[in-house]
């Protein structure tokens, strides 16, 4: 039976179906529920619209706003000093747009040859600026930005030179003699070449010489040892070894317990390279005395040169010690013999007192002679080599006794420079060597040249 036919209620089934266009049932209850009004699906549209265009203008004010506080900042103004004066300016300027803005008005400099004579005038620097106090250069000036609170001042501008070619020359150092002592001269400050530049001018066709590097000379300082302190300080010294007394002298050193410092001489190293060994082993200091005791004063610096090289290689080969410590044959070691030892010596030994033992004059007066200027910092001088130094022997025991009663404590010429306390490690071992970019001077400053002369 169909099913759209009453029943015999004269009513239609509550389950009705009907078919659809395809041929599918469907319940007409439930396709009514789940179709939406058409009004109410263009209501839902327009209102996301809505929103979407409400975020994005609040997006865009937003990034307006933070643009605009960004450009102010940017852009802001800070305080800053000109010539005395507060003012403002735009944070971040440079010094051309302060100059422009503030309508600061100075000379500007002129454009000029490498002989500083005017080429155009008016066409240098703008301006000069001091910053804080501190004048700017060219390149700082340029690269400055105001940050706020600079003191500035403004000032004529400088010179431009022209564009040159040049061919540079070094400038050698003068050796300098500091100081008024006698006994130690060392090696304070090593010298370093300048650069001297000879200019011509592309656009003058001018020449000049410009220094652009000062020349840093060499410095000799020269003392005589006082040492303050709670320690008294000596220091005892042999020359012209080793020899066949030399062994003699280390065991008297050791009985009482003394580091002392020898002089040798090449030539006697080669004869006793044994001996020379041994001092060294024994902890005392090895030092160079020239190869053969020539007069140094008395020869030409190349042979000065010679004398004290040939010497420290004869020392270095036989003992493994590098010494640039010399003690001058005679004490004689000036200006001129500085500049002959091309910068082989850093340190020239004298003494203070001197035991004349050369002259044998009796045990008692070698040890009154030695002593006579005592304090802390004497240099005493005694000899291990040279000929009969049978009383030498001698004496050393009393001369020792007799200044360790007095408080004193013996130290080697390298230990009682470093009590002074302000000359360089190197310089006080000896091994001290002239560094590589250093330049040895020629000429003697002409000022310490002149009062040498006057001293004559």
């Amino acid at each position: 039976m169909p099913s759209n036919i009453p029943t015999s209620g004269g009513q239609r089934t509550s389950g009705a179906r009907t078919r659809n266009a395809s041929g599918r049932s469907s319940s007409s209850l439930g396709s009514f529920s789940s179709r939406a009004p058409k009004n109410m699906t263009i209501r839902g549209v327009h209102t996301r619209r809505k929103r979407s265009f409400l975020i994005l203008a609040g997006s865009i004010i937003a990034a307006i706003i933070v643009l605009s506080a960004l450009l102010w900042w940017i852009n802001r103004p800070v305080t800053v000093t000109i010539d005395g004066e507060e003012t403002q300016v735009r944070v971040g300027s440079t010094l051309d747009e302060v100059f422009d803005a503030k309508k600061i008005e100075v000379r500007p400099g002129d454009y000029v040859s490498v002989s500083d004579n005017v080429i155009k005038a008016g066409m240098g620097r703008r301006f000069s600026a001091t910053l804080n106090g501190k004048k700017l250069s060219a390149k700082k000036s340029d690269e400055l930005r105001i940050k706020g609170g600079e003191n500035l001042e403004f000032g004529n501008g400088d010179n431009v030179t022209e564009d040159f070619t040049y061919e540079s020359e070094p400038i050698i150092p003068y050796l300098r003699m500091e100081g008024t002592g006698y006994t130690l001269q060392y090696i304070s400050q090593w010298g370093y070449a300048g650069e001297l530049q000879h200019r011509v001018g592309k656009d003058s066709g001018h020449k000049a010489d410009v220094v652009v590097k000062e020349a840093t000379d060499c410095v000799i300082t020269c003392i005589d040892p006082y040492i303050d302190g709670d320690k008294k300080l000596v220091a005892l010294t042999f020359d012209d070894g080793p020899s066949s007394y030399t062994d003699e002298y280390l065991q008297i050193l050791e009985k009482y317990g003394v580091k002392a410092t020898f002089f040798n001489l090449g030539d006697n190293v080669l004869q006793y390279p044994d001996v020379a060994k041994r001092v060294v082993e024994a902890g005392h200091q090895l030092c160079n005395h020239t190869m053969a005791h020539n007069q140094l004063t008395a020869v030409e610096g190349g042979v000065v040169y010679n004398e004290i090289t040939r010497s420290a290689a004869v020392i270095e080969e036989a003992t493994g010690i590098l010494t640039t410590h010399l003690r001058p044959p005679y004490g004689d070691f000036t200006e001129q013999s500085w500049l002959g030892s091309g910068g082989s010596v850093t340190a020239s030994i004298r003494w203070t007192g001197d035991s004349q033992d050369w002259a044998l004059p009796g045990v008692d007066a070698m040890v009154s002679n030695a002593l006579l200027y005592l304090h802390s910092g004497s240099i005493i001088l005694m000899h291990d080599g040279g000929g009969d130094r049978s009383q030498d022997v001698e004496a050393l025991p009393k001369l020792i006794e007799q200044v360790q009663s007095e408080g004193y404590e013996f130290v080697t010429i390298a230990d009682l420079m470093r009590a002074q306390g302000n000359i360089p490690e190197d310089i006080c071992s000896g091994t001290g060597t002239m560094p590589k970019d250093a330049v040895w001077p020629n000429e003697v400053a002409p000022e310490d040249l002149v009062a040498t002369q006057q001293d004559d």
